[in-house]
């Protein structure tokens, strides 16, 4: 596996930030609320649980930072919400 990189409003897998192989982006809104924007996993890293990995990724940023997540990706959303050890940061 290899290292999640980070990057401006962006955790990335891959040699290079302008061709991951998988990514989650997110941006800010206000002063404590990060939303997720898209996760995405290229086809040969499907069905490894990398989705899941960028949102754990996701939710360890946003308790670093004293920071709630939220989705607009259906599923980063739906690992947020069924996930109970994520409920201290996720804000639906």
């Amino acid at each position: 596996m290899e290292r999640i990189h980070s990057a401006h409003n962006k955790f990335y897998i891959g040699a290079f930030e302008e061709d991951p192989v998988a990514f989650v982006t997110y941006h800010q809104e206000g002063e404590k609320l990060l939303v997720i924007e898209h996760v995405y996993v290229s086809r040969e890293l499907r069905e490894q649980g990398i989705g899941k990995l960028l949102v754990q990724k996701m939710v360890e940023y946003a308790r670093e930072n004293a920071k709630k997540l939220n989705s607009t990706c259906s599923y980063a959303g739906a690992v947020l919400s069924r996930e109970l050890e994520y409920q201290d940061v996720y804000s639906e």
